[in-house]
């Protein structure tokens, strides 16, 4: 009787420990791509395995396995990519002066001769094969021709850097700056496929979104701040302060979400963001600070970030 009741006893305790362990189980793997030492700058899944990822010297890589392995492509030019997007297995873009446009899943690329070279073009969103939005400068231009021209749309949106498209017709613009001067951000929306744009949000503060639907979303701002709206950013609600400055932000669901920090780490939480905990730390060189976890995001409830070592990670 005795030993039973120590192997009932220790078997609840394995299941304890095992029931532990799932709830700290958001752990990253890094992964080392073949980027240069600059680092990379962005990101676009279209599912959970086939992605781009763009940084330094023209660099530009897909993957179709979940960024397990990655394959490096010619785009043709040596310049430092900071935008790069994906809208099917075909066709994908990366730009950063210059934008370029492959159709042949990365065979070749051409060089869209209708943006001249003047400032850089942060993000890239196509809504379907022949309407596209760019932000470039903090402002934002539309393509309704597969992207071979493009016009300017709302010139009061100037602090701009990041696309996110949450339906068929609905998308968000993003972002904002912060110097020793000045500390501003904003958030537009479209509800019509990128055709048109209003300016939503106008914060005292640089901030990074996320949506996880038309109506739901979050920022993180220079303030250590967490905010969600749930009406399609018409207002927006305080939830908790952050442990640290985030760099990038995402939630799968209202539930469990992830930010990224300037000191190499990701947090996560699993209540809506009241609490955080560090689910990932990138390893400590000596004389070298941490390098940061530049963006992160999520795609068919899988995570994946990029870091400025020119490192992938992925959720497990």
């Amino acid at each position: 009787m005795k030993k039973l009741i120590c192997f009932l006893i220790l078997t609840l305790g394995i299941l304890g420990c095992s029931s532990d362990e799932d709830d700290n189980g958001a752990v990253f793997e890094k992964i080392t791509t073949d980027a240069p030492s600059i680092g990379l700058s962005n990101i676009s899944f279209i599912n959970k395995n086939q992605g781009i990822i763009c940084g330094g010297f023209g660099y530009l890589a897909k993957t179709n396995d979940g960024g397990r392995t990655w394959t490096k492509l010619n785009v043709g030019t040596n310049q430092t990519f900071m935008s790069a997007f994906m809208l099917n297995e075909q066709n994908f873009y990366t730009a950063r002066l210059e934008m370029f446009a492959t159709t042949n899943s990365g065979t070749t690329f051409k060089k869209i001769e209708s943006l001249p070279s003047t400032s850089t073009i942060f993000a890239i969103q196509f809504f379907n094969s022949t309407t596209g939005v760019i932000i470039r400068g903090g402002s934002l231009l539309k393509s309704s021709d597969s992207g071979n021209t493009w016009t300017a749309i709302n010139n009061d949106l100037n602090l701009l850097n990041d696309l996110q498209q949450t339906s068929a017709l609905v998308g968000y613009a993003s972002g904002g700056y912060t110097s020793d001067s000045s500390d501003a951000g904003q958030i537009a929306k479209t509800i019509d496929g990128g055709e048109t744009w209003t300016k939503t949000l106008d914060s005292d503060s640089n901030l990074s979104s996320w949506f996880i639907s038309d109506n739901i979303g979050y920022y993180i701002n220079s303030k250590k701040e967490l905010y969600k709206t749930s009406n399609g950013s018409n207002s927006w609600t305080k939830i908790a302060n952050l442990p640290t400055t985030g760099l990038s932000v995402c939630f799968t669901n209202e539930n469990t979400g992830y930010f990224s920090a300037y000191d190499g780490q990701i947090f996560e939480t699993k209540n809506g963001g009241l609490n955080w905990k560090i689910v990932y730390s990138s390893p400590a060189e000596q004389g070298k600070p941490n390098e940061s976890i530049t963006k992160i995001i999520a795609k068919d409830g899988a995570v994946f970030a990029i870091g400025g070592d020119g490192s992938f990670l992925r959720k497990k």
